[in-house]
C-alpha cells in the first residue's frame, strides 16, 4: 500500500542517529530537494543547525511513545512551520505544515477564559456551550461532541451543515483534513501502516473522501478526547469549502475540549 500525506504538510521519519528515514515528495518545499535524495541524509542538513537544536530540545520531552510535542512558528530555511513529532522506540515521526498566522499572544490563557465562560452544572448544557466557542475559535461552519460509538452529544454552528451520518469513532490521535479533493503525495522511504496512522495530516482514503463530499464537506478536523489517557469522547469540525485550522489554534481547541469534558464527568457525565 502506497503511504501518502496531504499536500498542506510535509512528513519526515528520523532514526535515533537523526538521519532521515522517510519524506514526503513535498520536502522540496524547504530545501529544493528531491525526497529520494534526502533520504540517509543527516536532518541538520536538511533544516539547519539552528533548527535542528531546537528540535533536539523539544523531542527531548517525549515521555513515551504515546506523547506528543509541538512547536510552532519555527523557521527551517526561509519556511515558517507549525511542527508535530512523537515517538515510536528510536525513531520520531515529524510532521511540519505551513505556519498561517502568526503565534497567539497566550494559548494558554485562551483555554482558561474559554472554560470560565462555561457556567452551570448540566453536563449537556456545558458541552453545547464549549461547542459553539469552538465554532467561533476555529472557523469551521459546524462542531459536535461524539460518544466513543460515533454517536453525537451536542453539536453547533451553521444550520444547513449536517454532521455526518457516520464519524470514524476508532480515531486515536488528531487528525486534520484540509481539502477533501487535494490530491496526495507519496512518502519516499520505508513507513510502516502503523507509524502513518500517528501522522495528523494522512491523506484519507477514498472511501473517506466520497462519504465526506457526499455529506458536503469539504474540510474536517477530529480530536480524540481523553479523561486520565482514557479515551472517553471526539470533537469532530467540519466546513463546506476547503479550510485549514492554524495548529496553534487546534491546540488550544483541544486542550480547552479535554477540560470540557473532565468537567462533564464531575457533573455525572458518563462517557
Amino acid at each position: 500500500m502506497e503511504t501518502s500525506i496531504q499536500p498542506c504538510a510535509l512528513l519526515l521519519l528520523v532514526g535515533a542517529d537523526w538521519q532521515i528515514d522517510a519524506a514526503s515528495a513535498n520536502v522540496a518545499m524547504i530545501s529544493g530537494q528531491r525526497a529520494a535524495d534526502v533520504i540517509g541524509q543527516p536532518l541538520a542538513d536538511l533544516i539547519g543547525s539552528k533548527a535542528i537544536h531546537s528540535l533536539r530540545n523539544r523531542l527531548s520531552w517525549l515521555s513515551k511513545d504515546e506523547s506528543v510535542v509541538h512547536d510552532f512558528g519555527v523557521e527551517w530555511g526561509d519556511v515558517s512551520l507549525d511542527v508535530r513529532a512523537s515517538r515510536e522506540r528510536n525513531q520520531y515521526l515529524i510532521e511540519a505544515e505551513l505556519a498561517t498566522e502568526p503565534r497567539l499572544p497566550d494559548g494558554i490563557g485562551m483555554v482558561r477564559s474559554m472554560s470560565d465562560r462555561l457556567s452551570g452544572d448540566n453536563p449537556l448544557k456545558l458541552a453545547d456551550q464549549a461547542m459553539r466557542q469552538l465554532c467561533a475559535l476555529t472557523g469551521f461552519d459546524r462542531l459536535g461532541l461524539t460518544n466513543l460509538k460515533g454517536e453525537t452529544i451536542v453539536s453547533a454552528g451553521r444550520s444547513e451543515v449536517k454532521m455526518p451520518a457516520e464519524v470514524d469513532a476508532k480515531m486515536t490521535v488528531p487528525h486534520v483534513l484540509a481539502d477533501v479533493d487535494a490530491e496526495p503525495v507519496p512518502i519516499v522511504g520505508e513507513l510502516s501502516e502503523a507509524q502513518l496512522a500517528r501522522a495528523s495530516f494522512s491523506a484519507p482514503d477514498q472511501g473517506t473522501c466520497e462519504r465526506l463530499s457526499g455529506s458536503g464537506i469539504a474540510a474536517a478536523i477530529t480530536l480524540p478526547l481523553r479523561i486520565d489517557g482514557k479515551p472517553v469522547a471526539a470533537v469532530h469540525a467540519y466546513h463546506g469549502s476547503p479550510r485549514r485550522c492554524p495548529a496553534e489554534r487546534r491546540s488550544v481547541a483541544h486542550l480547552f475540549a479535554e477540560r470540557l469534558v473532565a468537567r462533564m464527568a464531575r457533573q455525572s457525565w458518563k462517557p
